[in-house]
C-alpha cells in the first residue's frame, strides 16, 4: 500500500478537527442560539452531500492529464484563502457562516480525491485482507483529529478563535506543498465520458448489495441528534472550559482509533446483521446515558461530571466508528473501475445526507421542546426522544445481506463471472 495516502488522511483529520471548537466558541460569542447552531451544523454538512459531483468533475475534467493531484493542491490553496478571510471577521455572523460552508466545500472536494485514491488501493487487496487499507487510513485520520483536538483545546486557553483560523490556513499551505512532493499520479488520456459514467453509476447502484445497505445506513444515521443541546449544557450549565472540552474531543478520537483497530482486528468477519443489531442496541443504551448527567443524578451517587461526560463520549464514538466501516469497505470493494471517485462518493454522500436529516430533525425537536442556551429543563426528555428513535433501524435489518462482508463480495464476484 502507498504509505503517502496515510499522511494525507492524517492531515485531513487535523484540518477537520482543529477549528471545530474555535468555530463553536466563535459563533456562541456572537450570540447564536441552540437550535440555530444545530441547524447551521447541519448546513455545514450539505457540501459533503455533493460528493458525487466532485467525483464526477475529477473523473471527467482532467488538469494536466491528471484526475486527483491538481485538485488536491488547488482545493487546499483555496481553502487557505477562506480561512485567512475568516481571520479578519469580527461580528458578521452570516458572512462567517457562508465562508465556513465554502471551506467545507473545498475540504470535502479534497476528501473525495483521497477516497478515490484509497478505493483504487483497496480494490487491489486480497479478499482475506478486505478493510485493512481503509482501517489504516481511517486510523490515521482519527490520529490527526486527536492531535488537532489536543492542540485546539490547549491553544484556545491562550488564543482567540480567529488565531486558530490562521493556524488552519498555514497547515493547508503545508498540505498543498506536501501534495506536490508525495503524490505520484500517472497521466490519464481522458475520462470515461459523462454519459458513460452516469450509466455506469446507475448500473452499479442497481446492485442490491449496494443499495440495500445504503438505505439501511441512511436510516441508522438519520435519527435525530441532541448533541448540540448537550454541548450547550456542558458549556453554559456545567461551565466546562475550552481546555476540558478539548480533552473530551481527544478522548473521542482515541475511541475512534480504538474502534478502527477493533473492527480490523475482531469484527471484519462478524455476520453483517448480527454486527448491526448489537451496535444499534449498544448505541441506544449509551445514547440515553447523558440523562444521568443532565439530571445531576451522577453527583448524587458520587460521580463527577467530568468523568461521566468523558465515558459517554468514548463509547458512542467507538460505536459510531465501527458501524460505518463495513459499509464503506463494501462500497470500495464493489466499485467498478473508472468511476471510483463518483460511486464511492455517492455512497458516502448518503451517510452525509443522513447526518443533515439527523441534525435538522434534532434542531426541530430542540425548538419544539423549548430547549435554549439558558433553559435545559426539557433536555432529559429531548435526549430520551432521540434515544428511542435510534432503535428504528432494527425494523430495516432485513435489508442487509446474510453472512460477512467477505461472503457478500465473493457472491458478487461469482455473479459477475456467471454473466460473462
Amino acid at each position: 500500500m502507498d504509505n503517502s495516502i496515510i499522511v494525507f488522511y492524517f492531515f485531513l483529520g487535523v484540518l477537520l478537527q482543529l477549528p471545530d471548537l474555535a468555530i463553536r466558541f466563535f459563533l456562541i460569542d456572537l450570540g447564536i442560539e441552540v437550535a440555530t447552531l444545530s441547524a447551521f451544523q447541519a448546513t455545514m454538512v450539505i457540501p459533503w452531500c455533493l460528493k458525487p459531483l466532485y467525483g464526477f468533475v475529477s473523473d471527467n475534467i482532467l488538469i494536466c492529464k491528471l484526475r486527483r493531484k491538481p485538485y488536491i493542491i488547488l482545493c487546499n490553496l483555496l481553502c487557505m484563502i477562506v480561512w485567512l478571510v475568516m481571520y479578519t471577521l469580527e461580528d458578521q455572523i452570516w458572512v462567517a457562516q457562508c465562508l465556513l460552508v465554502l471551506a467545507s466545500v473545498f475540504t470535502c472536494f479534497t476528501d473525495v480525491m483521497y477516497d478515490s485514491i484509497l478505493v483504487e488501493i483497496a480494490k487491489k487487496e486480497h479478499v482475506e485482507d478486505h478493510g485493512k487499507a481503509q482501517s489504516w487510513c481511517w486510523g490515521a485520520r482519527a490520529a490527526g483529529a486527536f492531535t488537532a483536538a489536543a492542540m485546539g483545546g490547549f491553544l484556545l486557553k491562550y488564543m482567540k478563535p480567529q488565531d486558530i483560523f490562521i493556524l488552519e490556513a498555514v497547515i493547508l499551505l503545508l498540505v498543498a506543498v506536501v501534495a506536490c512532493a508525495l503524490i505520484d499520479e500517472q497521466p490519464t488520456v481522458r475520462g470515461i465520458g459523462a454519459r458513460q459514467q452516469c450509466r455506469a453509476i446507475v448500473e452499479a447502484m442497481k446492485n442490491p448489495s449496494l443499495w440495500k445497505p445504503a438505505i439501511f445506513v441512511f436510516v441508522f444515521a438519520a435519527t435525530p441528534s441532541s448533541y448540540t443541546a448537550f454541548f450547550y449544557f456542558l458549556v453554559n450549565e456545567l461551565k466546562f472550559t475550552s481546555g476540558f472540552l478539548g480533552v473530551l474531543t481527544c478522548v473521542r478520537h482515541v475511541a475512534m482509533m480504538a474502534g478502527t483497530y477493533a473492527y480490523s482486528r475482531w469484527f471484519r468477519n462478524v455476520p453483517y446483521r448480527t454486527f448491526f443489531i448489537i451496535l444499534i442496541v449498544l448505541s441506544a443504551v449509551m445514547g440515553a446515558s447523558p440523562v444521568i448527567l443532565v439530571t445531576h443524578m451522577n453527583t448524587r451517587i458520587g460521580l463527577p461530571n467530568s468523568l461521566f461526560a468523558a465515558g459517554d463520549d468514548l463509547f458512542l464514538s467507538v460505536i459510531g466508528q465501527i458501524a460505518l466501516m463495513p459499509c464503506l469497505v463494501l462500497a470500495a470493494k464493489l466499485c467498478p473501475k473508472g468511476i471510483e471517485a463518483s460511486l464511492y462518493a455517492s455512497f458516502v454522500s448518503i451517510l452525509n445526507f443522513a447526518g443533515i436529516v439527523s441534525e435538522y430533525s434534532g434542531a426541530l425537536i430542540t425548538h419544539l421542546m423549548g430547549v435554549t442556551k439558558n433553559d435545559f429543563d426539557k433536555l432529559p426528555e429531548l435526549i430520551m426522544i432521540c434515544t428511542f428513535t435510534s432503535l428504528i433501524p432494527l425494523l430495516f435489518i432485513k435489508l442487509l445481506d446474510h453472512g460477512t462482508i467477505k461472503d457478500v463480495v465473493e457472491r458478487n464476484r461469482n455473479r459477475e463471472l456467471e454473466l460473462i
